[in-house]
């Protein structure tokens, strides 16, 4: 969130080349250091999503492209899904070209380093702008670019790309506020847009919505400032339009977001966790979990049923919330009161299900429930913080009282801390009021470690804000006072954040655990392209490997007992929808029934399953026999005998819904024999025949966008095709349109008439095409315009915006 114009802004003199490259060298040179475990070695980035998601989308994606195609269509989540249509893909982010060259580890890492410059730079020019001076803009981007919320995003690439960006993104928009000219336009409307290309829909909304913001509060002539605002966000729409066109088609069938607002305000902001912004990530465990334990969150936080936290440091800072103090006192209230405003308006946000807000929203505003967990607007908060800090900055260096009166605040801030600290240490106030009154049954060294953690942050808080009260004092003139505070935020962030970073060999994404070698060597033998397996296991017990952090064995873990998507890593699908732009016939019948979805797996073409012993003796009826057993992680992959292919032929029963549909499929007898519940609508498909349908069916093309097969029919029937339906498939027999129809609840059907026929089936894309040309179109006006605007003679005595 963009922080308050200083009291008197002023253009900066423009530094010259060595100042520039130094504050570059400083932010690479920063980011080395406080990342210098990846980038002195060869591991990569493996927590949780970067394994389960962004791997096998960035493979996917380069392959597709290295082939010389695009990848529309994702084959392995949910019966399939669109790729742009997921947003959190990135298909047109720029990032994804490092895949081409580089193993997909390698590429991730490589985004994920490029993260931190970007958003330190972004700040420090940011804040420049409005004259903060080059030390407390560095500060203030050093601050926001290595804060826990964007050092626990290197877990999930897109959300730390949008995060990094969007400083960037408001650099531009007020430059182009104050001087619109196409030029600007351009570079403002490709920072919006590379908020949302990253993945983020949330951030990218709340980045407009700041640019309008900007626009009510810069000086000038407030209609002119709103005009060159929304044009801005039309701009950004225009250069963002194929992934935006992509999503919003998804979104408008009711596949995104959240199912309730109990699902919508899961990861929300715990109250108790705001006291990380000043104390850390007190409940982490840094050398074991290397997170907060799953027994801690799941006991003491209101997480809406995760057992994990969405960001495991809230960690800002002691300078950076002493110097916010100082900017909040001595920057007027006219100046700051909307940013403070908009900022404590996200903070309630962020809070979600801690306060009814977010609630109503969700109720009240259609376009609001596609968001779901609270805790992704926390980069806002932060930015917010960092930036305030700069301009508190600015204002203490401008006169010495300003400078004792933030010593003597950060010296009140040392004593409140000790103050906490001691009370818990001595007397266990907040272990009572908190862990006591959430957990009674807390064991006792647990909750002995937990005041441990607590008191020992509060000291060393305390002992921080001792060290600015000390170091604030003749600030202005002394660049080794500054040098301290700036040692003080870099250090305490390296020793909050660092260890939370969550590293893993790239073996990780190349080598292909047990049950993935058989699944292939069925599907060498059936020719199918993209098996397909499913996950049904509940809980599991963790092996531990010597040699291995924790972390690392989670996701080995992750990897053997199938989990979407990592399958796809080795080319294997699941039924299971795990990413965002799944059917939404899938899901609803994912999440209402999850005991008849389990079911109907093989129904869907799931050949095997993966199961742990205890899970699979505890059925009643067993799926299937076990074909494979893990012994490392004791699991069992169990095969479904009666598992239907992708392609089938079968007789169609006509049905009015999809509910009527699920009615026939929760009878087991349909199910065994060769039928489909078939939506027909208005037609009238013929079944009268009994006994086995015993036709031909030849494969002659099968990419994921374009699917031939010849079809000789015994009978007037339907090719039912085992992949989700979804909008944006047509179909053609004998090479004329014909229809394609919603077939068992969630995937779709051809009528094929008795005989020899053609079916073919394409796919592109919803929104994706006009998106394209939206681009183009964008590009193409703002070039002709900048370049109209060089060749035009400048008309003299024409004011700015600012007055200036």
């Amino acid at each position: 969130m963009e922080p308050p114009a200083p009291l008197a802004r002023a253009e900066p003199r423009v530094p010259g080349p060595r100042a520039a490259w130094a504050v570059v060298g400083g932010a690479l040179g920063l980011t080395c250091l406080f990342f210098y475990r990846a980038v002195f070695s060869a591991q990569v980035f493996t927590g949780r999503d970067m394994l389960l998601v962004y791997a096998p989308l960035r493979r996917y994606w380069a392959e597709r492209v290295a082939a010389g195609g695009f990848p529309s269509w994702y084959p392995f989540d949910g019966l399939g899904q669109s790729f742009p249509g997921m947003m959190l893909s990135a298909a047109f982010h720029p990032s994804q070209w490092a895949g081409l060259v580089l193993s997909t580890g390698m590429a991730m890492k490589l985004s994920v380093l490029l993260c931190p410059p970007l958003a330190l730079l972004g700040t420090y020019a940011l804040l420049r702008l409005y004259a903060v001076p080059r030390a407390g803009a560095f500060f203030a981007g050093v601050a926001f670019a290595y804060s826990g919320y964007l050092v626990s995003l290197t877990s999930s690439l897109a959300y730390l790309m949008a995060g990094a960006t969007l400083p960037f993104a408001l650099w531009a928009a007020v430059r182009f506020l104050r001087e619109a000219t196409p030029a600007r336009g351009a570079i403002a409307a490709l920072g919006l847009a590379g908020v949302l290309l990253a993945g983020d829909t949330w951030a990218y909304a709340f980045a407009n919505a700041f640019v309008l913001l900007l626009a009510l509060t810069e000086t000038g002539a407030r209609a002119v400032l709103l005009r060159r605002a929304l044009g801005l966000v039309a701009l950004g729409i225009g250069m963002s339009a194929p992934q935006l066109f992509a999503g919003v088609a998804v979104f408008a069938r009711g596949a995104p977001g959240a199912s309730s607002v109990e699902d919508a305000q899961r990861w929300s902001v715990e109250p108790w966790r705001l006291a990380e912004f000043l104390l850390g990530p007190f409940l982490a465990n840094p050398t074991v979990e290397r997170a907060a334990p799953e027994e801690l969150v799941k006991s003491l936080l209101r997480t809406g049923g995760f057992s994990t936290l969405w960001s495991e440091s809230l960690f800002i800072g002691v300078p950076v919330m002493v110097l916010a103090v100082a900017g909040l006192r001595f920057i007027p209230f006219r100046r700051w009161a909307p940013f403070g405003a908009a900022w404590s308006a996200v903070l309630t946000l962020a809070l979600g299900s801690a306060l009814p807000v977010y609630a109503l929203l969700y109720r009240v505003l259609p376009l609001w429930r596609p968001f779901r967990y609270p805790e992704k607007l926390v980069v806002h908060l932060t930015l917010g913080l960092a930036l305030l800090a700069g301009f508190g900055w600015k204002a203490v260096v401008e006169a010495p009282e300003r400078q004792r009166w933030t010593a003597r605040a950060a010296g009140a801030l040392a004593g409140v801390l000790a103050l906490v600290a001691l009370v818990e240490r001595t007397a266990g106030a907040w272990s009572h009021l908190f862990v006591l009154e959430r957990w009674p049954q807390v064991p006792a060294e647990t909750l002995a470690a937990l005041s441990q953690a607590f008191s020992t942050a509060g000291f060393i808080a305390a002992g921080i804000a001792l060290a600015c009260a000390c170091a604030l004092p003749g600030l202005a003139d002394s660049w080794p006072r500054m040098a301290v505070l700036l040692a003080l935020q870099v250090g305490t962030s390296f020793t909050a954040n660092e260890p939370l970073i969550l590293l893993g060999s790239e073996e990780l994404l190349d080598s292909p655990p047990t049950f993935i070698e058989t699944v292939r060597a069925w599907a060498d033998r059936n020719g199918d392209p993209v098996p397909r397996v499913a996950s049904r296991i509940q809980r599991y017990r963790l092996p531990r490997f010597e040699g291995f952090e924790y972390q690392d064995s989670v996701a080995l873990m992750s990897r053997a007992t199938l989990v979407p998507d990592s399958p796809a890593l080795w080319g294997i699908g699941t039924a299971e929808a795990y990413l965002p732009a799944a059917s939404p016939r899938l899901l609803r019948l994912q999440d209402a029934d999850p005991r008849l979805f389990t079911e109907l797996l093989p129904f869907y073409g799931v050949r095997v399953s993966a199961y742990t012993p205890a899970d699979y003796d505890a059925l009643k009826h067993k799926p299937g026999p076990v074909v494979a057993r893990d012994t490392v992680f004791e699991l069992l992959l169990v095969e479904h005998p009666e598992a239907r292919p992708r392609l089938s032929l079968a007789r169609p029963r006509c049905v009015a819904d999809a509910e009527a549909a699920l009615k026939l499929l929760r009878d087991a007898s349909f199910r065994a024999g060769p039928q489909a519940a078939v939506e027909c609508g208005d037609m009238r498909l013929p079944s009268t025949g009994t006994g086995p349908l015993n036709g031909r069916l030849r494969v002659e093309r099968d990419d994921p966008e374009h699917l031939v097969v010849d079809v000789d029919a015994p009978e007037d029937s339907v090719l039912v095709i085992n992949d989700a339906w979804q909008a944006g498939w047509t179909a053609w027999l004998d090479g004329a349109p014909t229809l394609l129809l919603p077939a068992n609840v969630a995937v779709r059907a051809v009528p094929a008439p008795q005989g020899p026929h053609r079916v073919e089936l394409r796919y592109r894309a919803p929104g994706v095409q006009p998106g394209l040309w939206l681009c183009a179109a964008t590009w193409l006006g703002l070039v002709m315009a900048e370049g109209w605007r060089r060749r035009s003679p400048r008309k003299s005595g024409a004011p700015a915006a600012d007055g200036r």
